[in-house]
């Protein structure tokens, strides 16, 4: 999938989000800032249809909408965006991290 951001990199990204959140990013976070812009009106550009229905499924894991029926067993678990994350795209390549740049390993 192509990178909306140009020539900024996913380390100068995170940096940002750091400065202005106080805190790392987590994976769909830095997914949404390198497929997506916001305009000046406030609505959200995807770079392509893929993207846009990736984010939706993981917005969808992490914040379930309550079923009608009364049964708690119905209602699907709330995920953690981390797993929100590795359900969607599935498990990472030996060596290598989505979303996590160059050079990002999963020992650092």
């Amino acid at each position: 999938m192509p990178y909306r951001r140009g020539r900024m990199n996913i380390h100068q990204l995170s940096n940002d989000f750091m400065q202005k959140e106080g805190r790392h990013p987590t994976r769909p976070e830095m997914f949404q800032m390198t497929q997506a812009r916001t305009a000046p009106d406030g609505s959200v550009m995807w770079s392509n249809e893929q993207s846009r229905q990736m984010m939706d499924q993981m917005t969808q894991l992490m914040n379930p909408t309550p079923s009608e029926e009364s049964d708690a067993t119905a209602n699907p678990p709330i995920l953690t965006p981390e797993e929100a994350f590795r359900q969607v795209f599935g498990r990472d390549r030996p060596g290598r991290i989505r979303c996590g740049g160059r050079g990002q390993t999963l020992r650092s």
